[in-house]
């Protein structure tokens, strides 16, 4: 009796072949990455223990404290502050650029905003510490500027570019056709926006923001020179004008300076499984919200 191959192993030419290997390559990689960052981060959470080291209070590497609760705390903290200021300005200006201005204008308009995405984070970083922070200081009155909003304030910067690039498209993706049905119903130009086109593009523009939070979360030098670095839970809790310290900017600070296979060493790992874990969270919410889109729209 003849066996039938596996869909996925049927090729049909060579291209296929090709694409097929590139593909598996890209998928051990990816495997290879997560099992290195397991292998050097595991003893940490094994010698430490799991609570003592995920939920302690004191980070103080140097004398055998290694609670990375602060820096879990200090990194939400700037990522939620920085996706409050992107998410409705970048969703805003997508929605501007792709139903509002002029063709002529957003061609002209979408460069400039993308060009934002090409700078280099140290030069956001060097803004954000030479420029914002002073102002934050003088204008807000307080003892130090780099503190958890000078960080929010210039993640949400590097982060609207994604935004407003991916929305727009997806924005202006959606069938001409779905507009002029609705304006023929009755319904005013907001209320197709509102009531159609944002939620046929809702899977988008929530990627969108996938892609924005995971660039906020994982940026390390400009947080590193503007969030203080100051490893304790701000008092209140949702104080944005204390400095703050995030996970890679512990990772980026003390990983020159560790001896290979001590303790320290594969804290600062198991800081990088912590960074996983959230990333493969935040995905998998994502992918959750994506499958309860709408598949139909109604006015």
């Amino acid at each position: 009796m003849r066996l039938k191959c596996p869909k996925f192993l049927c090729f049909k030419d060579k291209a296929e072949i090709f694409l097929f290997i590139l593909a598996s390559i890209s998928i051990i990689i990816l495997f290879l990455i997560i099992v290195f960052v397991l292998n050097e981060g595991v003893p940490a959470f094994i010698e430490l223990g799991f609570s003592n080291f995920l939920f302690g209070h004191r980070w103080s590497p140097y004398y055998g404290n290694f609670g990375a609760f602060p820096l879990i705390y200090g990194s939400i903290l700037i990522v939620l502050g920085s996706l409050a200021i992107s998410v409705p300005l970048g969703v805003f200006t997508a929605i501007f650029l792709a139903e509002y201005s002029p063709r002529w204008l957003s061609n002209m308009l979408k460069p400039i905003i993308e060009l934002l995405a090409a700078i280099p984070s140290i030069i956001y970083g060097f803004f954000g510490f030479v420029f914002l922070a002073p102002k934050i200081m003088e204008f807000l009155n307080v003892g130090i500027g780099e503190v958890a909003l000078t960080a929010s304030i210039i993640l949400s910067i590097m982060t609207v570019p994604t935004i407003v690039s991916i929305s727009s498209e997806v924005i202006a993706s959606v069938p001409k056709e779905y507009r002029k049905a609705s304006l023929a119903l009755g319904a005013t130009k907001w209320q197709t926006i509102k009531s159609l086109v944002l939620p046929t593009a809702k899977p988008g523009i929530i990627a969108s923001l996938l892609l924005a939070f995971g660039r906020a979360v994982g940026e390390t030098v400009a947080v590193l020179m503007v969030c203080g670095c100051v490893p304790q839970i701000p008092s209140p809790p949702w104080n944005y004008l204390e400095p703050v310290h995030a996970l890679t900017a512990a990772i980026a600070l003390d990983m020159g300076e560790v001896s290979w296979g001590s303790l320290h060493y594969h804290v600062l790992f198991g800081l990088g499984v912590i960074l996983l874990v959230i990333t493969f969270i935040v995905n998998m919410i994502a992918d959750f919200f994506i499958k309860k889109a709408p598949r139909g729209v109604q006015i």
